[in-house]
């Protein structure tokens, strides 16, 4: 049991540990988290359900595992809302690249035109 309760609680410390770096709701669910799992923990090693709070701290750490998921979820959500936004700006500076090359190139041909209409006139 406490191979289990170990292999669904540290992968969940690391996840959440790691986007808790970002500075964002996350840190409150990884503190919510930590105070929720040891409230059930009994007060004394000599408790008569030494046991039982164990389900208790699995059965938080899958619900705590599903909010961060959520959490994650809406945060992809709003980054590839931004990319997309991005994006977008990306194409119209393209475009307007695009525009400035053909406005150099048809003034770089007229300049090749006066430079070629004054030096016949010269010969």
């Amino acid at each position: 049991m406490r191979k289990n309760l170990f292999f669904l609680v540290i992968p969940l410390m690391v996840l959440l540990g790691v986007c808790a770096m970002a500075g964002d709701p996350l840190e409150e669910l990884m503190e919510s988290f930590d105070k929720d799992y040891n409230a059930i923990k009994p007060p004394s090693e000599y408790s008569s359900v030494k046991s039982d709070y164990k389900l208790g701290q699995a059965a938080l750490g899958a619900m705590y595992t599903t909010k961060t998921i959520g959490l994650l979820y809406r945060q992809n959500q709003q980054l590839l809302e931004k990319y997309d936004e991005m994006l977008q700006k990306y194409d119209k500076v393209i475009e307007q690249n695009r525009k400035i090359i053909r406005l150099l190139s048809s003034i770089a041909k007229n300049q090749g035109k006066k430079e070629n209409q004054e030096a016949e006139t010269r010969d």
